[in-house]
């Protein structure tokens, strides 16, 4: 197989102008994948996300103090995203997040953020692990990470909304040759109420956009959760794996001490 992927990547390699790979990669790895360009072309259809099930201890992110607007009443049925739109998870194999400050939220109009609200339930966390291999079948990415939100949130009693809905990094392996991006996206279209007037159920669908570089490939895709108010979440679209999950989920859990 080697041979068969060799000299269509390399043509593409040298292709590259110099000045572009001197901007994002090493000399070193540049003739590295000069010299062995299919360890450095991502073979696309290998990338799967692995749902590794429910984090026992999901970082749990502190509400703000209550903004004191007893006479703003809420429009319930009404609801948008006061937190963050798109922002940035991993960056060039580094995770640069603050999920204290950095996650969106779905709440009623004229409300000024979650502290306002009651009856917030304990945050959920779901741990995921993205995967992708090269030309040879070698594992070259090796990500993981949990969404993470807080819902329940109720007005005197109604509705339940959704806050802290974020993605936090659990571990990202050194990458040589490949640069890993990671990003969140919450479309204000997307959030939208699947509950009555009376009594709303927020809910949203963040899209996460991965983006996989080497000298010689640069290759993008997207993953989309559904998240609602009452606590559900499933996945939308993406490409998942969904076998073995069990024994997956013990073996993470294990290693990043989920359970302590």
């Amino acid at each position: 197989m080697r041979r068969a992927v060799t000299a269509t990547v390399l043509a593409a390699c040298l292709a590259v102008p110099a000045a572009a790979q001197m901007e994002t990669f090493s000399v070193d790895e540049i003739k590295a994948a000069q010299a062995d360009p299919g360890k450095y072309t991502l073979d696309e259809t290998s990338l799967q996300i692995e749902n590794l099930g429910p984090v026992m201890t999901p970082t749990e992110i502190l509400p703000p103090p209550p903004s004191g607007g007893d006479n703003v009443i809420p429009i319930l049925h009404e609801i948008l995203n006061l937190g963050q739109r798109l922002w940035a998870i991993i960056e060039a194999n580094r995770p640069v997040v603050d999920v204290q400050n950095t996650y969106a939220s779905a709440l009623p109009k004229g409300l000024e953020h979650w502290g306002d609200l009651e009856g917030w339930q304990i945050p959920k966390g779901t741990a995921y692990r993205l995967t992708a291999k090269n030309m040879y079948g070698m594992t070259m990415v090796d990500v993981k990470y949990q969404v993470l939100r807080t819902y329940g949130g109720s007005y005197k009693g109604k509705g339940k909304y959704l806050t802290a809905v974020t993605v936090e990094p659990l571990g990202v392996d050194e990458l040589s040759g490949y640069r890993f991006n990671l990003t969140a996206a919450v479309p204000d279209t997307s959030v939208v109420n699947v509950g009555t007037t009376e009594n709303p159920v927020a809910a949203m669908m963040p899209t996460l956009t991965w983006r996989i570089r080497t000298v010689i490939k640069d290759s993008t895709g997207k993953s989309v959760y559904y998240v609602a108010g009452d606590g559900s979440m499933r996945e939308v679209g993406g490409p998942f794996k969904r076998d073995s999950l069990g024994a997956v989920a013990q073996s993470l859990s294990k290693e990043l001490n989920f359970d302590r």
